[in-house]
């Protein structure tokens, strides 16, 4: 995905890419998740550093980058005002 506008995008119509995550997941199971599992980054394939709990219509689900593809995110966000 080229664009943060349509990586977003197509999390909002297709939730079930991402996994579910529990109801009320909070700072320490985050953290446990980042830190202590290993999981792909959803962008890239590579390892994750980073875990998120997205509000979608399913519910919570995790988005899982690596440190580069949260950068890319959090640059375009700030820049392109998403």
């Amino acid at each position: 995905m080229s664009t943060a506008s349509g990586f977003l995008h197509l999390l909002k119509a297709e939730p079930t890419l991402l996994p579910e995550a529990p109801a009320g997941a909070g700072a320490a199971q985050i953290e446990h998740r980042r830190r202590d599992e290993v999981h792909p980054c959803l962008r890239c394939g590579k390892r994750a550093g980073a875990a998120f709990v997205a509000d979608t219509e399913l519910g919570p689900r995790w988005l899982d980058l690596c440190p580069g593809c949260e950068g890319w995110l959090r640059s375009a966000i700030e820049r392109e005002g998403l």
